[in-house]
């Protein structure tokens, strides 16, 4: 099959992603086989690409997949074959204790293999045709197949076997995480949400699901402010031309927002997120910033202010789909609008690139 292959870290303007000839086994106990009908561009494959993300090489990155089972694994139970799904980057092992304690998006063996590439038992399914291994990123679907296993792979309804269902995988997926399992953002509550990009505007259409009564957008790019408007900001801020912060604070009588949502991974936002926010407020933390990578912390201010300063990784994907399913199928969450791009896999380099621009929203390569 061919795949993008990543044989070496480099700025993404080099075009490091080569498309070649790769091998693929068979799927072992408990995984799947995918063929990838279209899969999502993230920002999470741009750090591992940059060399920000530390990752075993060569490797095929690539998590937000949508897709059709063409074969599984021993002892297989939640899907078929011919079952259209969506693959996701947590894959509960349901039996550490994170998962035994319903924090499966937390799973301690999934931790484990995450940096090293392979799937449970330690061993990759692909390999180069020299016979070497080949490794993954959280799922390898920037290629034309993909192997998962069970646990991190949901049969879609009928209404949802679409192209743009690859981005419920992660972008949807973390701001569900993000805004209901960690934020709990309730009725009422106001919001501010830094990072207006394929998880920040996810967040933005839960906020306005969940009835807060004011979501404040911040980015640097005045586009992507014009789509978090469009998809139910209530105040947009451009933080390179304002103090975010001074104007969070004069839109809130100076008290700030209830709970605010750090979905842009840098230092100088996360400093901004716990300025942002109310005595006893809420702020939590997307954004993925790169390894070594350090924010300052306004200590004080978190202690006497009562702040809770909460991390949220993706998740619960076997809790979280069917709810998130049926905010699609509703018209609380808008999946078609935020692809705002379709590329060809051997275009992968151009649709990173696009990404970094802050071209897009969201973006699949459609192999």
């Amino acid at each position: 099959m061919k795949a993008a292959v990543l044989h070496k870290c480099n700025k993404i303007e080099e075009q490091p992603l080569v498309i070649e000839d790769v091998n693929i086994l068979k799927p072992r106990v408990g995984e799947v086989l995918i063929k990838v009908l279209s899969v999502g561009v993230c920002h999470s494959d741009l750090h591992v690409i940059e060399g920000r993300t530390p990752i075993s090489l060569p490797c095929v990155c690539g998590h937000e997949i949508y897709g059709v089972v063409e074969e599984v694994g021993a002892h297989v139970t939640a899907v078929n074959i011919g079952d259209y799904v969506v693959a996701t980057f947590i894959w509960p092992c349901g039996r550490c204790y994170n998962c035994a304690s319903g924090l499966e998006n937390l799973c301690e063996n999934m931790a484990a293999i995450r940096p090293k590439g392979t799937l449970f038992n330690g061993a990759t399914r692909l390999s180069l045709l020299d016979g070497s291994p080949l490794y993954i990123f959280l799922g390898g679907g920037f290629a034309e197949y993909a192997i998962i296993p069970e646990s991190g792979v949901k049969v879609l309804p009928n209404e949802l076997r679409k192209e743009t269902s690859a981005i419920l995988g992660c972008a949807v997926l973390s701001a569900y995480g993000a805004a209901m399992e960690t934020g709990k953002v309730e009725v009422g509550e106001s919001v501010a949400i830094f990072g207006a990009g394929g998880i920040g505007i996810n967040i933005i259409q839960l906020c306005k699901a969940a009835n807060a009564s004011q979501i404040i957008a911040i980015d640097v790019i005045d586009k992507k402010l014009e789509w978090a408007k469009e998809f139910g900001a209530t105040d947009i801020i451009n933080s390179r031309e304002t103090d975010p912060v001074k104007v969070i604070r004069e839109l809130t009588d100076n008290k700030g927002v209830d709970v605010v949502f750090e979905a842009a991974g840098l230092a100088d936002t996360a400093y901004q997120a716990v300025e942002s926010v109310r005595i006893g407020g809420r702020v939590v933390l997307v954004g993925l910033m790169p390894v070594g990578s350090t924010a300052p912390l306004h200590s004080a201010r978190v202690v006497r202010g009562g702040i809770k300063i909460l991390g949220s990784y993706g998740g619960r994907p076997r809790v979280a789909f069917p709810r998130i399913f049926e905010l699609v199928k509703k018209g609380l969450l808008d999946i078609d609008k935020q692809v705002t791009k379709r590329w060809k896999l051997e275009d992968v380099n151009h649709a990173l690139l696009s990404l970094k621009r802050g071209e897009v929203i969201r973006s699949i390569l459609v192999p």
